[in-house]
């Protein structure tokens, strides 16, 4: 009886389970006394076995391994319903799951142990019969009670885990989700709580994957095709942007620019750092680099977002930030004229001719909305230093082309070096600057060119004393003459291209190079006339025996002295020829000039004096002969000034005419051809043609009276001639009535006069007249 009792009071009537050692006996724990399944809802579902016992707690199992992939994908069916997300700190468990869910591995853990102690309490079938569950659990994820199951959000290591793999779209949605559940936390009574671990989870989750997006946009421009990346980050932002409330919160839009931006940058730096060469070859790959990547976004990068990002709108202007960048660092450095130049003209033409305007890109390029590569101070900062370099130098250089010159001088000259090297090395030293700076821009063009002019005047007159130094060295040196002309051809060879090159220099700022061009050419004014005197000077030193000869006493008789003029002047033509054309015409207007000065001068003079007509006649056409000579070796010569063979024939006329209304108007018609002619000119050569009488006198010399009244015009050196000759013989009048006085008396004082008495006459006849010139007392 005692064991009876024993057995019926100590017995339990069955084992107790060790999974519900923690936990409280609930209505579902229970066993149904239907022997139902207590995993089975209200709503119906099957048995599961009369094991329903041991089986109870694979509810709980099944969020540990490696049943969690099950559990994620039964929480993924109920986002109606959500727990609070686990914290960061479960990392145990995700190195767990990482796992991939082996139920036979040697983790740490309370899972495995319960797996492995509930497949042995299975008597050996426990692991096949687990499986099956877990396979129904599954399949039931389509019924009502799988539909019921709450899933937990992802933890921070596991959205992480994530963008690590790219999963950038669904990593912002987890994101997100974290982000409303920090932001819908509230202290006590709804006052807002201070940003917790969560706030810093989510910051630092946003770092990741912005990190992560940026790196794929970096490498969208090595890919030649589609990048499945790429369409992650698109995704991203379009989500960010289709937000409730304020659209992209983090600006995701202008970060994807500013890490275009950056990309673009890091680029650009790649192909210069640690690199060597000159500036030339840095732009030579910072212009292949920009061509070949903008042509990339063209072909590829367009295609791959959609159109409102402006994707290649955003890619030019990086490029253009950063080649802009780039040429502004080198303008801060301390730069040659020639890196100067390099920079000015990369940021107007060559940037804009080589990169923008290439055919496989310029359709989407609009230049207009990019402006220049340098701020507008930058250039003109540059350009100053440009002027200011260019400005020394050239006048360093332009002096030593001087000294060099004036040492040429010095040695013994040839014919072959009349053509003198000298203009156009001194041009060519400015040249390059007045042809490089206005395709850079019109304004340093107009500076450049002000700045040469001024140096360009300064070297002129310069050069017009060194010449000065030279025609004094050499006044009055007979020895070595070709040599001397030939150096002189060198020296006045060169003003025609100066006074063209400072012309050209003057039009480009007319209005503040108008003096700095007068003061040039007064410089070339005065060595081309230098130029012109020495030469005229030497040849007439050459033509003076002839000279000399003129209306001499053997100069009716002979044509020595017009002969031996015209054939000194044919031999000079040759060296004359060497000339350029503005010193030529010159030199052969000069000698012109001059050569008949030597034939008129002394007829005025009174070296001859005709008494009688047949005596005039004569001396009128040896004058006549002589001058048509003359005047056809100067018209060989082409000689600029053809109206200073009127002089001798016109004076010829008025020794030969008769009647006092002829003489009036050829001495009219000679004023009028040369303005300098005066009353003193026509009374000595009144004097010569021997033509006393007061009356006819005085009605021809009335003609110059009228004339001096009315306004003459401006007497060029051409019209100047008479003025370059003086009378040096003080004709004296007598105060008597010649018209009175007999043939003979006429004739006697005449001859008188020609045989050289005629001063003592005049000295006893005019006693007490006074000293002024004929021109005043007549």
């Amino acid at each position: 009886m005692y064991s009876g009792t024993s057995r019926t009071t100590t017995m339990p009537s069955r084992a107790p389970n060790p999974f519900d050692e923690e936990e409280e006996e609930t209505p579902s724990a229970r066993p149904s006394p239907e022997g139902g399944n207590p995993f089975h809802e209200e709503g119906g579902g099957e048995p599961l076995g009369p094991d329903v016992r041991r089986r109870g707690t694979l509810e709980k199992i099944t969020g540990l391994s490696p049943f969690w992939r099950g559990r994620m994908l039964l929480g993924r069916a109920t986002p109606e319903k959500r727990w609070g997300r686990r914290r960061s700190e479960d990392a145990s468990l995700l190195r767990v799951r990482r796992k991939d869910g082996g139920g036979g591995g040697e983790e740490e853990g309370g899972g495995v142990k319960r797996l492995s102690f509930l497949w042995l309490g299975g008597g050996g079938g426990g692991r096949p019969h687990r499986e099956s569950i877990v396979d129904k659990l599954l399949e039931g994820n389509e019924g009502g009670r799988v539909g019921e199951k709450i899933r937990e959000p992802l933890s921070v290591l596991e959205i992480l885990h994530l963008i690590q793999h790219r999963e950038l779209r669904s990593a912002d949605q987890h994101i997100t989700e974290l982000e409303e559940e920090c932001e819908g936390e509230a202290g006590p009574e709804g006052t807002p709580r201070s940003p917790g671990r969560q706030a810093k989870d989510v910051a630092l989750l946003y770092e990741a994957l912005m990190k992560e997006m940026w790196a794929v946009v970096e490498e969208s421009l090595n890919v030649k095709g589609a990048h499945p990346p790429l369409d992650e980050v698109i995704g991203v932002i379009q989500q960010e942007e289709a937000r409730v409330g304020p659209p992209g919160a983090w600006g995701m839009r202008g970060r994807w620019a500013e890490a275009v931006g950056k990309s673009v940058n890091q680029r650009l730096r790649g192909n210069l750092e640690g690199k060597m060469g000159s500036l030339a070859s840095q732009a030579e790959r910072v212009k292949r680099s920009a061509v070949e990547d903008l042509t990339a976004v063209k072909n590829y990068l367009v295609c791959s977002y959609p159109k409102d990002f402006e994707v290649f709108r955003v890619y030019l202007s990086a490029y253009h930030h950063g080649i802009a960048e780039w040429l502004s660092t080198i303008a801060q450095r301390t730069l040659e004229t020639n890196e100067i130049y390099f920079i000015l003209d990369w940021n107007s033409n060559v940037y804009c001719r080589d990169v923008l305007s290439r055919p496989e890109i310029s359709p989407l390029i609009n230049p207009a909305e990019l402006g220049p590569l340098l701020h507008s101070d930058t250039q003109k900062m540059l350009e100053q230093h440009c002027v200011s370099a260019v400005q020394l130098r050239v006048s360093q250089r332009l002096e030593e082309e001087l000294k060099t010159e004036q040492e040429r001088w010095k040695q013994d000259s040839k014919n072959e070096d009349i053509h003198s090297a000298f203009s156009g090395r001194v041009i060519q030293i400015m040249r390059p600057h007045l042809d490089r700076t206005p395709g850079i821009s019109e304004r340093f063009g107009v500076t450049m060119s002000r700045s040469c002019l001024t140096c360009f005047t300064e070297f002129l007159h310069s050069f017009k004393k060194v010449v000065e130094r030279f025609h004094a060295e050499h006044d009055g040196v007979t020895a070595a003459s070709e040599s001397y002309i030939y150096r002189v051809t060198g020296i006045v060879n060169c003003c025609p291209p100066f006074r063209e090159f400072a012309a050209r220099l003057a039009q480009l700022d007319p209005a503040q190079g108008a003096e700095p061009l007068h003061q040039a050419e007064g410089s070339l004014d005065r060595i081309t006339s230098l130029g012109t005197r020495g030469i005229c000077d030497l040849m007439l030193r050459d033509l003076k025996p002839c000279t000399r000869k003129l209306l001499g006493r053997r100069w009716l008789s002979s044509s020595e002295a017009c002969d031996g003029m015209v054939t000194a002047l044919a031999e000079c033509v040759p060296a004359l020829r060497k000339m350029s054309s503005g010193p030529y015409q010159a030199v052969v207007s000069e000698l012109h000039r001059r050569v008949l000065l030597e034939l008129v001068r002394p007829l005025i003079q009174g070296r001859m004096v005709c008494t009688t007509s047949k005596t005039r006649r004569k001396v009128a056409a040896k004058l006549r002969e002589e001058a048509k000579q003359l005047g056809q070796i100067f018209s060989k010569l082409d000689s600029p000034n053809p109206s200073l063979d009127l002089v001798v024939p016109r004076i010829a006329e008025i020794l030969v005419l008769e009647d006092t209304p002829s003489i009036q108007m050829e001495v009219g018609m000679l004023v009028t051809d040369f303005p300098d002619f005066r009353k003193r000119h026509l009374s000595a050569i009144l004097d010569v043609r021997g033509l006393w009488d007061q009356g006819p006198r005085q009605e021809i010399l009335g003609v110059l009276h009228d004339m001096e009244g009315a306004d003459m015009p401006f007497i060029s050196r051409a019209q100047g001639f008479f003025s370059d000759v003086p009378v040096t013989r003080d004709t004296r009048c007598l105060h008597v009535s010649i018209s009175r006085a007999t043939q003979l008396g006429r004739w006697t004082l005449s001859r008188l006069r020609c045989l050289g008495g005629g001063g003592g006459i005049q000295s006893q006849l005019g006693v007490g007249l006074g000293s002024q010139e004929e021109d005043s007392q007549l």
